[in-house]
């Protein structure tokens, strides 16, 4: 474990519904490792932060 090249160890919580929805998308992708698919979504994924204050008034 001395050679790892990772080495900073990141937790979180999630409730019972993310979890699902984790676990489900993480089969559909077919990768092997869940920290591998965890790790492409940070680094390549969208984030989208979307202002629906406009449908409110």
């Amino acid at each position: 474990m001395a050679n790892r090249e990772r080495t900073n160890l990141v937790q979180f919580y999630l409730n019972d519904d993310e979890q699902y929805i984790l676990e489900e998308k993480f089969k559909l992708s077919g990768m092997k490792s869940k920290s591998a698919f965890l790790r492409k979504l940070i680094l390549y994924g969208y984030v989208y932060d979307v202002d629906y204050s406009f449908l409110r008034n």
